[in-house]
């Protein structure tokens, strides 16, 4: 598994448990308000970690920790994420998996071998194929499309926790969308704060929503 980061603990990424964090390196979106372009863009990628180093570690230290939280980057491209979680379960640890959803077929696994724990997946717009084409940076196909959708379903009838979240822009998202999106989700819908300091695409139109109209989502 390409391992481009890692957190030796964190109290915010696994709410609630104290965890350590992965971060894999690859993804099939281009997403211009994504924040960690370093591990999207090939010509940001840095050195990858020896991923038997992070697992010693996490045997040294799994009586401090909680669980592993897997992100990226999209962790799904990783032909090497079974095995990998395989491992951290076997530490007694638990595992929160943050995904794009385009890959059913691995979550799928992951779920059917009670590897997961908590899912986080991100929903960049309302589910309408053109508007998602066009937050992703314009790579979407129906396949891909589809394969959400496919996702979303196999959260939902998950017997684990999980919560859906969207990163609100304003020229982006109109508030409509917002609360489409909560209705949709309910009570396992999230948003979060777009932060213009780093993206992936400098270029990108959009900004913060203000505070108030931020809290307007909640």
């Amino acid at each position: 598994m390409k391992i481009a980061g890692f957190k030796k603990q964190s109290l915010i990424d696994f709410p609630g448990h104290i965890s350590a964090v992965v971060f894999t390196q690859g993804c099939n979106f281009r997403c211009g308000f994504c924040h960690n372009p370093d591990l999207v863009l090939p010509s940001k990628f840095g050195p990858l970690y020896d991923q038997e180093a992070v697992y010693s570690y996490l045997i040294k230290f799994s009586h401090l920790l909680d669980a592993v939280c897997i992100t990226g980057g999209e962790p799904t491209l990783q032909p090497g994420l079974p095995a990998f979680v395989r491992q951290v379960k076997r530490l007694g640890l638990k595992v929160k998996l943050d995904t794009n959803g385009t890959h059913p077929q691995m979550l799928g696994a992951l779920l059917v071998e009670n590897l997961l724990d908590f899912i986080a997946m991100d929903i960049k717009h309302v589910l309408d194929f053109d508007f998602y084409n066009a937050t992703v940076g314009n790579i979407l196909n129906r396949q891909l499309f589809e394969n959400i959708i496919r996702s979303v379903g196999l959260i939902e009838d998950s017997k684990i926790g999980y919560t859906f979240r969207t990163t609100v822009i304003k020229g982006v998202h109109q508030p409509e969308h917002i609360r489409q999106l909560r209705k949709r989700f309910g009570n396992h819908y999230k948003v979060q704060p777009f932060n213009p300091e780093v993206v992936l695409d400098p270029d990108m139109k959009g900004e913060p929503f203000s505070e108030t109209e931020f809290h307007s989502f909640l």
